[in-house]
């Protein structure tokens, strides 16, 4: 072997062993630390999860307090009873006619065990109630309103209104899911806690819906029975027209191109001439002349009822304007008018000889007894 052939399998040797250091490194070292360090990892997973899920207990299990506070009594057949006399009572307290209410089998809610996923166990009930009454809009108002009041742990799965009487009443179908808990104290009898009224307001704030009432046909009552009582013309030489609005009737002075203030509908005063208005209503105009309700240009006779008077005598029609002495501030419901809505002597405008007296007197309606 000459000395070139020498160092060349020398060279292959070291090579050689080069070769098997690094896979015993690799073999031997890298790959177990990084498997180590892998398991390393899911173990540091594992733990995040763990904290995270007993954080996400102890929040559940504050949160479980609140609710058995709310729930139903935990024997399920209990709750079922109570709670189907509750629901019944309120039924009853707002009036609603042909009511029945029927309970369901009480349905077991399991849950899992964190340890042995296999184990379940039974943490509550859940109890459906099927009702069905005739109502009116007004009442189904009330009762939903009471039902969120009460801090039950219910709601409402599924409602169904149909109308009746031409929206005069309501054909009701409601069902309502309730829940009982193990947890719960109580044996025999429901929560006694209440919900703070919403920032949006209590009960009153829900009226604007029911006097529309979009299950009625034809025009509502609080639109038909807005009634023109009154042409005047004031010191500026303004024409105001004087309706009469709402249930007690109320009154409103408006002049051309200004509206009336209803909730729920549009009502313009496009011009005023001496015995008619200009008007329009949403998207219908036409000329309502005076003594007139709008449920008559609409082509609906229908009059909100009047209030009964505290002495129980017979109240006065809406369209029987007093009279006032000429120069004499006009009265609305015990008040005094503006000065400025006095009218002119009797030759600043036409007055027709009625409802309007003669010599340009304003007529207005009569301070209540």
């Amino acid at each position: 072997m000459n000395r070139r052939t020498m160092f060349l399998a020398l060279g292959a040797g070291v090579v050689g062993l080069f070769y098997l250091l690094d896979q015993g490194y690799s073999r031997f070292i890298e790959q177990p630390t990084a498997l180590l360090e892998t398991q390393l990892a899911a173990a540091q997973r594992s733990l995040g999860d763990a904290k995270a899920e007993q954080i996400s207990g102890r929040k559940l299990a504050n949160q479980l307090e609140g609710y058995a506070e709310r729930a139903l009594p935990h024997d399920p057949a209990l709750a079922r009873a109570v709670y189907q006399k509750w629901l019944l009572e309120l039924v009853q307290r707002h009036r609603m006619e042909s009511a029945s209410v029927n309970a369901e089998t009480p349905q077991a809610i399991e849950v899992r065990g964190r340890v042995n996923r296999r184990q379940r166990r039974v943490v509550g009930n859940t109890i459906r109630y099927g009702l069905r009454a005739r109502t009116t809009l007004q009442h189904l108002t009330d009762f939903l309103h009471e039902f969120q009041r009460s801090a039950h742990l219910h709601k409402v799965v599924s409602f169904s209104l149909s109308p009746l009487s031409g929206g005069s009443a309501l054909d009701l179908t409601m069902v309502i899911e309730t829940l009982s808990l193990d947890a719960t104290e109580r044996a025999d009898r429901l929560s006694d806690w209440t919900r703070a009224e919403t920032p949006s307001g209590g009960r009153e704030a829900y009226q604007a819906f029911v006097n529309r009432n979009l299950f009625a046909r034809g025009v509502s009552p609080e639109l038909a029975g807005i009634k023109l009582g009154a042409i005047t013309r004031g010191r500026g030489g303004v024409d105001q027209a004087w309706f009469r609005v709402g249930t007690p009737p109320r009154t409103q002075i408006v002049t051309a191109g200004e509206s009336l203030a209803l909730s729920l509908h549009s009502v313009l005063v496009k011009q005023i001439e001496a015995e008619r208005v200009l008007i329009s209503v949403n998207d219908f105009s036409g000329w309502l002349n005076l003594g007139e309700s709008l449920g008559k240009l609409l082509g609906v006779e229908s009059v909100p009822p009047l209030p009964a008077t505290p002495d129980g005598s017979s109240p006065t029609p809406p369209d029987e304007l007093a009279e006032q002495p000429t120069g004499a501030p006009a009265t609305i419901g015990g008040g005094e008018v503006d000065e400025s809505a006095k009218p002119e002597p009797a030759s600043a405008i036409p007055v027709p000889a009625s409802p309007v007296p003669a010599g340009g007197a304003v007529a207005a309606e009569p301070a209540p007894q």
